[in-house]
């Protein structure tokens, strides 16, 4: 008896000394079910869907509209949350309500499209049940077997999926329901075990710390798997509930919109309040302010704003990757969706990356998702970003002291390097080290700020409409260096220089 309990109390100290653990239960309500996290996890949440931009034209009208891969919308409502530790350790949980989408790869829908053709998947079909679970595998597995202990008393049904990688544990199962006569929907969960973690430990963990606590309470605190398409529902409605539903599973994120924006994000509370009440009055009178600088040809108003927020750099990083590590927020036109962490400088530096950030938000729909020039689109949105409303809600454009400075200090070499920057590409851009980026991110604010203060000075002022012609060659060549040359022409662009090195030299 003495030798049983030395060996238990060892197993337990093991048990302890794993590089995982599982922390008490929690309800997860969008999903929901009642289920352990790894101890210290944090949310990693999933990219949102790639998008592409159709022009589709009405009544000689044209209106901009948003196309989405369909395995990516059937991740995004299938995949309902993703938790990482700081080992490495990650768990992945998803629910199988309909069936993955049988179009071609490449295939593009609107949301409205891609949920009216959702097919329910039936619990009792195993193969496109396992189809499912080889498609959001983290790796590649194999076919599904029955596990030791697959009677418990919390599931009517369980398989394992086993892969060449012994650290990837990967389960399906049906809970046992509190209701007798349904017939719960069938659930996915992934835990990718860190770097050097024990295989058959891990296993052990994973079975009698994570599979035996899992529970699905009653069916009236539940939602339902696929979320019905209200009647004349419309895109905005329907991204509106796929972003809310990106980050409604995790406890430390909160989701916020107002009107067309919509906000993510796990900043603490103190942060929040006065960040989320600024962001919501004032962005929808910015955004009018963009489309004054920069109007579209484009009929239609949607322009929505999902804006992801993420309290630390290190989050954010997770999430956009390596390549934008230089960054401190990101627009990305292929998710539609703005990325951004809290600054040094708190709330009031969060909200001029805003400022910044959502002018390239407008600009990319108001452009039919096409690349404007760098110099337009990076200038102006330095030129927001540097601008403030004052008591009255009338916008202020600041000059900015330390940009001023230098172009006053590089005058003449800029004006030089001016024609260059016109038909510059992005990746010329944003080339060279920090300090080149910095002088082209200036010289651009310096030639935004001068069409916006300085041009309608200008006598007979010749520039009044290059903004909004730009816009309208924008569309029309489909190529933001294009459209500058359209826009643009040559004598056109030696005066812009000319009274740009005027101004400047005044002021």
């Amino acid at each position: 008896m003495r030798f049983s309990a030395f060996i238990i109390a060892l197993a337990t100290i093991c048990r302890l000394d794993a590089a995982v653990r599982f922390a008490q239960a929690q309800w997860l309500p969008d999903i929901g079910l009642t289920l352990p996290l790894p101890e210290g996890a944090v949310a990693d949440p999933l990219e949102m869907p790639r998008a592409e931009a159709y022009l589709v034209t009405d009544d000689g009208r044209s209106r901009l509209e948003d196309r989405f891969d369909t395995f990516d919308l059937w991740i995004a409502l299938t995949v309902r949350g993703r938790w990482r530790d700081a080992a490495g350790n990650e768990l992945r949980i998803a629910r199988l309500v309909a069936e993955m989408p049988d179009d071609q790869p490449g295939v593009t829908r609107t949301r409205g499209e891609f949920r009216r053709r959702l097919r329910p998947l039936s619990v009792k079909d195993s193969t496109r049940r396992d189809e499912a679970v080889y498609a959001i595998a983290p790796v590649e597995v194999l076919r599904p077997e029955r596990p030791r202990r697959a009677g418990r008393r919390n599931f009517i049904e369980m398989f394992r999926y086993a892969s060449t990688n012994e650290n990837v544990l990967v389960y399906a199962f049906r809970p046992r329901s509190p209701e007798r006569r349904e017939t719960p929907d069938w659930y996915v969960v992934s835990f990718t075990g860190a770097p050097g973690s024990d295989a058959e430990e891990l296993e052990e963990v994973f079975d009698e710390s994570f599979l035996d606590n899992v529970e699905l309470p009653a069916l009236r605190e539940r939602k339902p798997g696929v979320p019905p398409v209200p009647d004349g529902a419309s895109e905005m409605e329907l991204l509106r509930e796929d972003y809310r539903r990106s980050v409604a599973n995790y406890s430390d994120w909160n989701f916020v919109s107002s009107g067309d924006i919509m906000i993510a994000d796990d900043l603490d509370p103190q942060m929040r309040s006065p960040f989320i009440a600024s962001l919501t009055n004032d962005l929808p009178r910015l955004r009018r302010e963009y489309a004054s600088a920069m109007p579209s040809h484009l009929s239609g108003t949607f322009h929505p704003a999902a804006i992801r927020v993420f309290r630390s750099r290190e989050e954010y990083l997770a999430y956009v990757g390596v390549d934008a590590k230089w960054t401190a927020a990101l627009w990305s036109p292929s998710r539609r969706e703005l990325a951004m962490y809290l600054p040094d400088q708190g709330v009031e530096g969060l909200l001029r990356t805003v400022w910044h950030e959502a002018f390239h938000q407008y600009l990319s729909y108001a452009g039919s998702m096409m690349s404007a020039a760098p110099w337009i689109n990076e200038g102006h949105a330095e030129l927001f970003e540097h601008s403030h409303l004052d008591s009255r809600g009338r916008l202020v454009f600041e000059c900015d002291v330390e940009y001023a400075r230098f172009i006053k200090a590089n005058l003449d070499a800029l004006a030089e390097f001016m024609p260059s920057l016109l038909s510059m590409d992005y990746e010329a851009f944003y080339a060279g080290d920090q300090a080149a980026r910095e002088a082209k991110y200036r010289l651009a604010w310096s030639m935004a700020y001068f069409l916006q203060i300085g041009a309608p000075e200008v006598r007979f002022r010749p520039f009044e409409g290059l903004r909004a012609d730009y816009m309208e060659s924008l569309i029309a060549t489909r190529d933001g260096i294009r459209a500058v040359r359209a826009a643009m022409p040559e004598e056109m662009r030696r005066k812009f220089v000319d009274e740009w090195l005027a101004y400047w030299r005044k002021n």
